[in-house]
């Protein structure tokens, strides 16, 4: 996933719904506290943001196939 690309929810995933529309703002690695930290914002420019903590075996299986709930769309210039 790339910073200021929108992506489109396929698989519910946290609070997010199939067919939700997100766009990816901000992420990082914190290393002395494990965690990769995400901030997208949706269609009403709402922030939100999304830990996954790298000592969480579940967190992990959703951080390494983070293209089974997340698709880019065709077209990425107009959202």
């Amino acid at each position: 996933m790339e910073t200021g690309k929108a992506y489109i929810v396929i698989k519910n995933i946290f609070n997010f719904k199939v067919g939700q529309i997100l766009t990816l703002i901000r992420y990082g690695y914190q290393a002395y506290f494990g965690e990769y930290n995400f901030v997208f914002t949706d269609l009403e420019n709402k922030n939100i943001c999304v830990v996954l903590r790298g000592d969480d075996e579940e967190d992990m299986k959703i951080y390494h196939h983070l293209n089974e709930y997340f698709e880019e769309p065709d077209d990425n210039t107009n959202l």
